[in-house]
């Protein structure tokens, strides 16, 4: 829900920009309704703050369970040998499944998080400098 969530924002500031982009000449004259374009903004910009207060809160605790996974994980791997990974073959597969998916699920809240702050920072900079 998040990498959705975060993709259909993305692709509304990229459509926004585009249509902007197409509004402006040649020579930088700016043909279109201004004023459109910057309720659109808004609006979007609303919806971002919207989602970052529903984000903040399931990215965050999503990241500390993946870290709580990865270190329980490792710990019984490590230190409880006999009982966990020497036991049978199909619980060492188990455990290196277990550990497989918490890396890849922090690998996964940590790039929607970087493409999302990559993406920001390219808007806040493109306005900025304006």
């Amino acid at each position: 829900m998040n990498f959705m969530m975060m993709t259909f924002l993305c692709d509304q500031f990229d459509k926004l920009n585009d249509d902007f982009g197409k509004c402006i000449g040649g020579r930088g004259e700016f043909s279109g309704a201004f004023e459109q374009f910057r309720r659109r903004h808004q609006a979007v910009s609303v919806s971002v703050q919207e989602a970052d207060q529903i984000l903040m809160i399931s990215n965050g605790s999503n990241f500390c369970c993946q870290v709580a996974t990865i270190i329980l994980t490792l710990y019984s791997t490590i230190f409880y040998r006999d009982d966990t990974i020497y036991s049978d073959p199909e619980t060492a597969v188990m455990y290196i499944v277990w550990l497989s998916l918490g890396v890849f699920g922090l690998a996964l809240v940590a790039g929607q998080a970087m493409v999302l702050n990559h993406k920001a920072s390219i808007h806040c900079t493109c306005y900025a400098s304006r």
